[in-house]
């Protein structure tokens, strides 16, 4: 979608967003045609960051986890 930049840090990943509303409403974009790019934003968004978390890596690691907590038998 034109209007949407990302920029790029000199490793070249993104690192920021901008976005143009004058180009978006001057390309007749409505209020839902961004709501919607940023909720597949989102998305990407809690994919990405749950990739590198490591706190529930397999099921059997967090029921030890929740065993030596005393939250489960």
């Amino acid at each position: 979608m034109t209007g949407i930049n990302f920029v790029m840090n000199d490793k070249g990943e993104k690192t920021a967003l901008l976005i143009d509303l004058a180009q978006l409403k001057q390309e007749g974009r409505t209020e839902t045609d961004v709501m919607d790019f940023i909720e597949d934003l989102e998305d990407i968004l809690a994919v990405e960051l749950s990739q590198h978390d490591n706190d529930y890596s397999n099921w059997d690691d967090a029921k030890k986890r929740l065993r030596s907590k005393g939250i489960i038998d």
